[in-house]
């Protein structure tokens, strides 16, 4: 069986630039990486309008991207999402969309039928039909990769049996795991879907992606804590960027850890990555939350707490703040981390006015007291967040009765360092 590591471009926002493409491919070589999946939501002809033909521009560029994928050892799998308007008798448009791709040179193509309206076995049967007749038509020489639309879910559906029923064997089918995010899932699940797809599941991991309403959230953390007998359970992983791709380096790069090796110590392979990627520690450290887990940086509250305790005579936390979180990162990362670097900024100046306001204890002198007061209400009026996450809804969700049902805990809610220090500095707690 052949053991997938890729990485793919699925999310909701401005697809990447092709600049940025091959930036990443030779990113993703370096961890072993097998596969780059092109499927940008909001790409029109992949989507929305799938059934029209790319122009020579845009020919030109895939079939740049597949030399530099195979010249990387990274080959790119080209994925079209008809689902939105899928009619009986498309099979045709379909094939010729994809053999164009296999004249190209594509190696891997897939079919993408997420986020659609759901449906039951008939549904499923089509779909799954679509695939085969694909599969047949374009012949030999390609491997294939495939998302049913019931991709999350820890019960079987109708529609899944059926597809997988249609779907060739050899062919990959994806699967979140019981969720579209899954906070945790493990090896039982992932065989039980295994069985339902006829198949082993092939992990589509939503991490370290942040489009929806986890956007203001940069996912800079260790990777999701995963069990170390998952991977086998699976066919491999196709990870799920940012829409920001120097800014998602950080979590492929643990993914592979994880995949290549399950294990790895979590906090141990973070701070080995970290090192990798110059000057983004600062800005990591504060942005280390992700679904499980919205608390700030374990050691970045524990100076905080010595600082209260001390009337501001522990400096860890104000040392950490003055050094800045800018330095030594290249120009290209620094603009796609841009507003989460303004806000790091931002709650910076109102800690460190708080915490030189904590020093004139027993004193509160009022006019510290406002400046603090005002730079704590400004970086609580910007979007993105850092050091904690104040509000965040998670794609964490349940299948039943047809369709996902969001369960309690997408919403994320955990108090941010700069909340926790401002408020007990001007309160006295």
């Amino acid at each position: 069986m052949t053991r997938w590591l890729g990485v793919v471009e699925g999310f909701y926002g401005p697809p990447l630039t092709h600049e940025d493409r091959l930036d990443l491919l030779a990113w993703v070589s370096r961890w072993g990486y097998t596969c780059y999946g092109y499927a940008p939501k909001d790409e029109p002809l992949h989507r929305q309008r799938w059934r029209e033909p790319y122009g020579d521009d845009d020919r030109a560029r895939f079939a740049d991207l597949l030399d530099r994928g195979r010249d990387l050892g990274v080959e790119v799998a080209l994925v079209l999402s008809p689902g939105l308007d899928w009619r009986s008798g498309d099979e045709e448009a379909l094939i010729a969309k994809l053999s164009g791709f296999r004249d190209l040179g594509a190696k891997v193509l897939g079919i993408a039928w997420d986020d659609v309206p759901p449906g039951g076995a008939d549904l499923g049967a089509a779909h799954g039909e679509a695939v085969a007749a694909a599969v047949d038509a374009v012949g030999d020489g390609v491997r294939w990769i495939t998302c049913p639309t019931d991709y999350a879910t820890a019960v079987p559906t109708p529609y899944l049996d059926a597809y997988a029923r249609a779907v060739p064997a050899g062919v990959e089918i994806m699967w979140t795991g019981p969720s579209i995010l899954s906070p945790t899932v493990d090896a039982a699940g992932a065989r039980a879907m295994g069985e339902v797809l006829r198949r082993p599941p092939l992990f589509a991991e939503n991490f370290p992606v942040n489009d929806g309403a986890m956007s203001d959230v940069l996912h800079l953390g260790p990777y999701p804590d995963r069990p170390a007998d998952l991977p086998d359970a699976t066919s491999g992983v196709f990870c799920n960027l940012m829409p920001r791709s120097r800014a998602s380096w950080l979590g492929l790069a643990l993914a592979a850890r994880y995949w290549t090796d399950p294990s790895t110590d979590r906090e141990a392979a973070w701070q080995e990555v970290l090192a990798e990627i110059p000057g983004l520690a600062p800005l990591a450290r504060a942005c280390r939350s992700w679904a499980c887990d919205p608390s700030v940086d374990p050691e970045l509250g524990e100076w905080a707490e010595a600082a209260l305790a001390t009337d501001g005579k522990d400096t860890r936390l104000r040392d950490y703040l003055v050094t800045g979180c800018r330095n030594e990162l290249d120009p290209r990362l620094a603009a796609e981390l841009e507003p989460w670097l303004d806000q790091w900024d931002a709650e910076s100046q109102a800690m460190q006015f708080a915490l030189a306001l904590l020093v004139e204890r027993p004193g509160r002198p009022a006019e510290m007291a406002f400046v603090t007061s005002e730079l704590w209400r400004r970086a609580r009026t910007m979007r993105a967040q850092v050091f904690g996450v104040r509000w965040a809804y998670y794609p964490v969700t349940e299948w039943a009765d047809g369709r996902f049902h969001a369960r309690p805990e997408s919403l994320v809610m955990g108090e941010n360092l700069t909340d926790r220090v401002c408020r007990a500095v001007l309160t006295g707690g």
